[in-house]
């Protein structure tokens, strides 16, 4: 029997950020670390936006996961987004994760994160927060202090396509990669 065939994946569906956008949120991340604002910074490549974490799933689970993939993207039509917010979680006062997002997450978001996670729900998956339109760029292990502010221009950019990611390990550089394994484009 093949590895492959029997390991579990660690995925996740999200969206990938066109160049500008990437490299605008890449320009924004680096003024946060300018000011000597102490996190381990995403690289650049990482960044996107997640929709449904769905954890390690089994192999044999693959094709009913891509396939709700394609299922939810054929009933949403193309739509765009404005990342216009620096923000944290669990909030700005004691930042874990650094990110930046949308101040109006809007119903086009809303609706396309819940036909996804709808979708993985009826296969079993579980999801305890809303999706909310962010795309992380920093992780801090110990906050010990609040998020600065930084400027930055709004970085629109548009969803027109679903990625089903899986995270490996890359322990050469001590964190992980995304590969995309499924793409599956909004055609409603």
């Amino acid at each position: 029997m093949v590895e492959g065939a029997t390991r579990k994946r660690r995925l996740f569906v999200g969206v990938e950020l066109a160049d500008r956008a990437r490299n605008a949120c890449a320009a924004a991340s680096e003024e946060l670390r300018k000011i000597g604002f102490a996190a381990k910074y995403e690289a650049p490549e990482k960044l996107h936006v997640t929709i449904a974490f769905l954890g390690y799933v089994e192999a044999l689970r693959y094709e009913a996961v891509a396939g709700a993939l394609f299922a939810a993207a054929e009933r949403v039509a193309p739509f765009s987004l404005e990342l216009d917010k620096l923000g944290a979680f669990p909030h700005e006062r004691r930042p874990r994760i650094v990110y930046i997002g949308a101040r109006d997450q809007g119903s086009f978001f809303h609706n396309l994160s819940e036909l996804v996670r709808n979708a993985y729900t009826e296969l079993g998956f579980e999801f305890k927060n809303d999706s909310v339109a962010h795309v992380t760029i920093a992780r801090v292990k110990a906050p010990n202090r609040p998020l600065p502010l930084i400027e930055f221009a709004p970085i629109p950019f548009r969803i027109e396509r679903l990625t089903l990611f899986e995270s490996r390990p890359d322990k050469a550089n001590n964190t992980s990669r995304y590969e995309s394994m499924e793409i599956a484009r909004l055609s409603s």
